[in-house]
């Protein structure tokens, strides 16, 4: 069944929310079309992160990271305490520890990982392309503060030594983050 003129009068007259939502848009920041590019992309230990909406874009309701995660440079086990995180793999495989829950992500699937939950991850292909979604946002700032601006868009060469664990933790605990067996 579809919409009449009468059953959509009241929306194009401003009844039925259309002002609250032209409203909401307003204060988020105007509609756009985001690609990951040099502007909006980061080098960030050994990964190539473009960040695609902050919290700045959406009013603090979520960001929204394009980035590829590289075998070998995964965090430890870490827990948010601000944000809800969520991975959508684009491709390749990644296995996600999170509590006693093993998941095995592939091409196509979406994991989500609750704030206050520990988490790991291990990339089990080379590489894998994700999209990272943070609810709320703010997060994508630590990807900032730890990153440099990529010169190019391509994965960085792989860092020469292990990296800097104390920068890490101090600069990711501005965020909320905990990393239990470290701290």
């Amino acid at each position: 069944m579809g919409l009449s003129a009468a059953g959509i009068a009241p929306l194009t007259m401003g009844f039925g929310g259309l002002s609250t939502s032209a409203a909401s848009a307003a204060s988020a920041g105007a509609p756009q079309m985001l690609v990951p590019e040099l502007k909006n992309s980061y080098w960030y230990i050994g990964h190539l992160m473009s960040i695609l909406l902050s919290a700045k874009d959406t009013g603090g309701a979520f960001a929204l990271i394009h980035g590829f995660e590289i075998k070998g440079l995964e965090p430890p086990p870490h827990i948010h305490t601000l944000e809800d995180e969520s991975f959508y793999l684009l491709d390749g495989e990644i296995n996600y520890t999170a509590g006693n829950e093993l998941f095995r992500a592939r091409k196509g699937n979406w994991v989500f990982l609750p704030k206050g939950i520990q988490h790991s991850f291990q990339v089990v292909t080379d590489q894998a392309e994700v999209l990272i979604h943070l609810s709320p946002g703010g997060f994508e700032n630590y990807f900032i503060e730890m990153s440099e601006p990529a010169p190019e868009m391509v994965i960085p060469p792989r860092p020469k030594g292990p990296p800097d664990v104390k920068r890490i933790i101090g600069t990711a605990s501005k965020y909320g983050i905990r990393f239990p067996g470290l701290t």
